[in-house]
Parts: structure tokens; C-alpha cells; sequence
């Protein structure tokens, strides 16, 4: 019988740590280029475990974060990483729309003293929503300069939600798209609780029109080192 009982236990044992190495982390982060890196996180959307992509860049001053981790549990764990991994903190967060999965963090990271950014009409949509808002608004359309890094946010009309913008890397050609732009593996759009469809085919359009050379399109969701991004939101729009 202690035999048996031993057995038990080493086989109770190596059940746990086999599953414990077989889980996703909640936190998964990439490189794209020597300073870009894709950081993903998970959350259970309608019953299913769904990945949320945003990005953050490295530079002489400091990491830029476009977009806070849509697992509130991993805001604190996302700052931990960035200072092991580069030895940097973060010191700005941009916002591409007013969702939880862009700007869900904005209270965590205003009370770490880090400035947030958001454009108006998503700053708008959080005071109406009772939700932490950013410090700062974002300048769209404007070059904005930091630490040696150069980049744009632009607004090219409704699509995901009325205020989604992308934001345009141009030595790069990084397209971080946000929730705007879906997966080219996406089956269908996601939520549309406050989508406009009617415009959205317009939108991306108007992006495609924009952006002739594109290295790296960053889609809000699912995989996003393949092609066709752009393609594939189109063709969910139209079908």
C-alpha cells in the first residue's frame, strides 16, 4: 500500500507540471526588428481563450507602448519584462481606440506617473464611459519624435470603433493597425457592438491608398507574422 501510494503521488505530481509547461503564458513578447517587439496577451472572450497584439519600441530614451495588455493581471508583469529584457522603462502609452484591450491600462499607468497619450475623440469616449483617461492628447497626423525614433498617428475614419486609428512607422514601415485591422487567419470581424461596417471598407481602403510600401502590418488579433491583413479585413467587410 505505500508503494502504491507513492506511485500516486509521483504520478499526481508530473500530471501538474506537465500541464503547468503545456499552458500559454499570459504574456508572450516578440521580437519584430532590432527595437520593435509585438507583446501579446490573452483574455476569455464568449467562452474562448482569444490573443490581443500591440507593440512596443526601443529608444534612446526610454520604451514607447502602443496600447496596454488586455489582461489587466499582466500590466505589472508587462513593465517587469521590458526592464529585465532591456534594461529601459517605460515612459509613454499610446492608444489606438477606447477598448479595454487598448486603453484598459490608463489608470494602472497613470498612477505609475507615466504619461498617456489618446486623441480626443477616444478621451472623450472614456470620460463618457466613467474610465480612466489619458494625461495627454495625441497630435494626429503629426511626426512625433522620441529618443532618436520617429513616428505618426493618423485617423482615417470609423472602421472598428468611431475613434480607431493606425499608427505609421515610416524608416521602419511598421503599419500598427489596432483592432481596425483583422488577422488574415480572422474568420469573421469580432466584435462589431460599435463598429460602423459601412465605412470601415472605406477606411482600410484609404489606408491601402496611403501606404504603398509596407514591411509589417500589426493586426489587433490572431497570428500576425503572415501577409494579407489588410486584404483579409477587406474581405470579411465585402463577403
Amino acid at each position: 500500500m505505500r508503494f502504491n501510494k507513492s506511485i500516486f503521488l509521483i504520478l499526481f505530481l508530473l500530471t501538474i507540471a506537465h500541464s503547468g509547461f503545456s499552458q500559454e503564458p499570459g504574456l508572450k513578447i516578440e521580437k519584430l526588428t532590432k527595437d520593435f517587439y509585438i507583446y501579446t496577451t490573452y483574455v476569455a472572450y464568449s467562452g474562448v481563450k482569444t490573443s490581443a497584439n500591440a507593440l512596443y519600441m526601443l529608444s534612446k530614451d526610454g520604451v514607447i507602448l502602443f496600447d496596454t495588455p488586455w489582461d489587466p493581471d499582466q500590466y505589472q508583469p508587462l513593465l517587469d519584462s521590458i526592464r529585465n529584457r532591456h534594461h529601459q522603462e517605460v515612459i509613454a502609452v499610446y492608444a489606438t481606440h477606447s477598448h479595454e484591450d487598448r486603453a484598459g491600462g490608463f489608470g494602472f499607468f497613470n498612477k505609475k506617473g507615466i504619461p498617456t497619450y489618446a486623441t480626443a475623440a477616444t478621451n472623450a469616449i472614456l470620460k463618457a464611459d466613467h474610465k480612466p483617461e489619458a494625461t495627454h492628447l495625441i497630435d494626429l497626423d503629426k511626426t512625433i519624435h522620441i529618443g532618436g525614433k520617429q513616428f505618426v498617428i493618423k485617423y482615417f475614419g470609423e472602421g472598428h470603433t468611431a475613434d480607431n486609428v493606425v499608427i505609421w512607422f515610416p524608416k521602419e514601415k511598421i503599419l500598427d493597425g489596432g483592432c481596425l485591422i483583422k488577422s488574415s487567419e480572422a474568420k469573421n470581424l469580432g466584435f462589431v457592438g460599435e463598429a460602423n461596417v459601412k465605412e470601415w471598407p472605406k477606411t482600410i481602403s484609404k489606408i491601402q491608398q496611403t501606404f504603398k510600401k509596407i514591411n509589417w502590418v500589426i493586426p489587433g488579433h490572431d497570428g500576425w507574422k503572415q501577409q494579407g491583413h489588410l486584404e483579409n479585413t477587406l474581405k470579411l467587410l465585402t463577403q
